[in-house]
């Protein structure tokens, strides 16, 4: 199976994923969650690699799982989940970029966003960094706090709807504001230096952002 049609969908499949989810734990009813789960496998497929047997077998049993989950009225049991571990996988992939002999990741980041003589400026690779440091520690944190989450929900408890909230709403919208706050940050600090406008920048890590995981995990410097 290619996973080419379905990538060409992400944007679109990112964006009704999140929609329902919101719609969900804002209280708009359970068939918002029931309807992600399958927007949920959809996902999968468009950012797993596919044509590797092993990886589709393992797709194909995470769909059969996930979806009878649904059909079982267990949706949010699938859901909950999900936050979390994008988060701890998130804070796993900027924290092993800080092992010594490895490129931090952010720096990478810069390379394919804004050319490679930008890091020609010590100021800038010292603070790629700073910058990796700060998504690592705030991912881990993050997972913590979803984690905690997570087991209020299935405690059963009076916080259940704090929990589900912060679940499916604040574990997506906290990195997007860390990202405008490190942005401005950036923005001010090497004021004497050109940026790309914000929607630039996001294209251009978008597009790249496949390669530069791949690289950041291949990539060891002496």
């Amino acid at each position: 199976m290619k996973s080419g049609f379905f990538r060409s969908l992400l944007p679109g499949l990112l964006l009704g994923y999140a929609a329902l989810v919101f719609t969900g734990a804002l209280g708009g009813g359970e068939w918002a969650y029931h309807l992600a789960v399958p927007v949920l496998v959809l996902v999968l497929a468009a950012v797993l690699p596919l044509r590797r047997a092993p990886v589709l077998a393992l797709w194909l049993l995470l769909a059969a799982v996930m979806l009878w989950l649904d059909a079982r009225g267990h949706a949010h049991w699938v859901l909950n989940l999900v936050p979390m571990l994008i988060t701890a996988g998130l804070a796993w992939l900027f924290a092993r970029t800080l092992r010594a002999g490895r490129e931090p990741l952010v720096r990478r980041v810069v390379r394919a966003v804004e050319g490679e003589e930008r890091l020609q400026d010590a100021r800038v690779l010292r603070y790629t960094r700073q910058v990796t440091w700060y998504w690592a520690i705030l991912m881990a944190l993050q997972c913590l706090l979803l984690a905690a989450c997570w087991a209020l929900l299935i405690a059963d408890g009076p916080m259940q709807a704090w929990a589900r909230g912060w679940l499916h709403v604040g574990g997506y919208t906290l990195p997007v504001l860390a990202m405008a706050a490190e942005y401005a940050v950036r923005r001010w600090r090497f004021r004497d230096l050109p940026h790309p406008r914000p929607h630039e920048f996001i294209h251009r890590l978008v597009r790249n952002w496949p390669r530069i995981v791949r690289d950041a995990r291949d990539t060891v410097h002496s």
